[in-house]
């Protein structure tokens, strides 16, 4: 992880935190929160080139969500894990 360290990156991931980061000229934001109804939400945004809702997962626990979106093969068919040497931690 560029510009950061991948443990707290990952801790940030699983506490539901927002966290802004780039990969392959693209941004993108993840966060999770509870929802009224009690349902966990995680949820990946690409905000970069065009804002789209790529990936969300609900009704499961934070640590599930969290395994589930490092899985998947979500970035140019890569996985979290595939591709976060390339990813830059941006802070805005």
């Amino acid at each position: 992880m560029i510009n950061g360290n991948i443990d707290e990156f990952v801790d940030k991931l699983w506490g539901g935190e927002e966290v802004i980061y780039t990969y392959n000229g693209k941004k993108y934001f993840s966060q999770g929160y509870i929802q009224e109804n009690g349902d966990y939400y995680f949820e990946l945004v690409m905000w970069e080139p065009k804002t789209e809702v790529l990936w969300s997962i609900e009704g499961h626990t934070n640590q599930e969500s969290l395994d589930a979106f490092l899985k998947e093969p979500l970035f140019d068919g890569k996985t979290f894990w595939e591709c976060e040497k390339e990813m830059e931690w941006v802070d805005e």
